[in-house]
């Protein structure tokens, strides 16, 4: 009865003509899984180290607590912690497609992933590569409007914040400074503190003070060289 059944069984397949896939052809579709799953996880380390820097980068620049509640939400970096999310779930994808994938839980896959994202993240941010990878697509417009760093922060003389170049001084208490978006702006030093800089031609500073609405000048009531 089995034998009659194996024949027929036999006979259809030599009738449709299907052949059996070669060897390597499994062998190779399953590496190419598991080149996915590294590539998703190192696309993943790349926005968890810029994602790292843009956070750490506000607080360097002095912003530990905005004044402004609703900027806290706009300073998280959601651009990246969506490329994380994405290639996480890539990740989890193409492992579970290879040999012995289905063995693994999916909250295991997820989790694993996460932590070699976050851990190799760390490692390219100490190296400076969260910045590069940052600045470099900065230069592009639709990720220049998405992601909102600390110069975007310190350039918002409404709320009493702002930063740039030093264009020039013309006296003790007054002197020019173009922001980051290009804008010349005349500023006044009111009575500073000690730890103020002194505003020197050609250095970049941080400002904090208050916006004379009637005249254009920024009153400045502290001074801090700004860090790259």
């Amino acid at each position: 009865m089995n034998i009659q059944l194996s024949d027929k069984i036999q006979e259809r397949i030599d009738a449709a003509g299907i052949t059996p896939l070669p060897r390597w052809r499994f062998v190779l579709l399953r590496a190419a899984f598991w080149a996915l799953a590294a590539l998703s996880v190192a696309v993943g380390s790349f926005a968890v180290a810029t994602a790292m820097y843009l956070f750490l980068d506000f607080h360097r620049h002095g912003l530990w607590l905005p004044y402004d509640t609703s900027e806290v939400f706009t300073m998280v970096p959601f651009v990246w912690l969506c490329i994380l999310g994405l290639f996480v779930v890539i990740t989890e994808r193409s492992i579970k497609h290879t040999r012995q994938g289905y063995r693994f839980r999916l909250s295991t896959i997820l989790a694993a992933s996460i932590l070699m994202s976050v851990i190799l993240g760390s490692v390219l941010n100490s190296m400076g590569l969260g910045k590069i990878t940052h600045e470099f697509f900065n230069n592009v417009p639709l990720y220049n409007k998405a992601t909102y760093d600390s110069k975007d922060a310190w350039n918002r003389p409404a709320i009493g914040r702002l930063a740039g170049r030093v264009v020039s001084v013309r006296n003790k208490n007054d002197f020019s400074v173009m922001d980051f978006s290009g804008r010349v702006w005349l500023v006044h030093m009111a009575t500073l503190t000690r730890e103020s800089y002194v505003p020197e031609a050609s250095s970049t500073v941080r400002m904090l003070g208050v916006l004379e609405s009637s005249s254009g000048v920024f009153i400045a009531r502290s001074i801090h060289e700004w860090e790259e």
